[in-house]
């Protein structure tokens, strides 16, 4: 039977202990990573509600700038204009 020497046991723990360095590295980078791409992916979820919040309030006040109410009161008090006469009123109809 095959002695096994002091050199063998030696190569066989440097071997071993690298490995084991080389799969730490590793396991340590990948958590790393996945935690930076978590803090990455809260920031943009927290960038997307602030812009939803936005476009909300930017659709309220495109409906309040529309509003019929404040249009007549523009059309009445800025560019002075009135409501029309029946006698101002053209209907036009569509012969087919």
């Amino acid at each position: 039977m095959k002695k096994i020497k002091a050199r063998d046991y030696f190569l066989g723990s440097v071997f071993l202990i690298l490995f084991l360095m080389g799969w730490s590295l590793f396991h340590v980078g990948t958590r790393h990573l996945a935690t930076e791409l978590g803090y990455s992916l809260s920031a943009q979820q927290d960038h997307k509600d602030q812009l939803l919040m936005h476009n909300k309030a930017l659709r309220l006040e495109i409906s309040a700038l529309k509003s019929s109410k404040r249009l007549e009161l523009i059309a009445k008090k800025e560019l002075g204009l009135t409501i029309p006469r029946s006698d101002q009123v053209v209907y036009l109809w569509l012969d087919e």
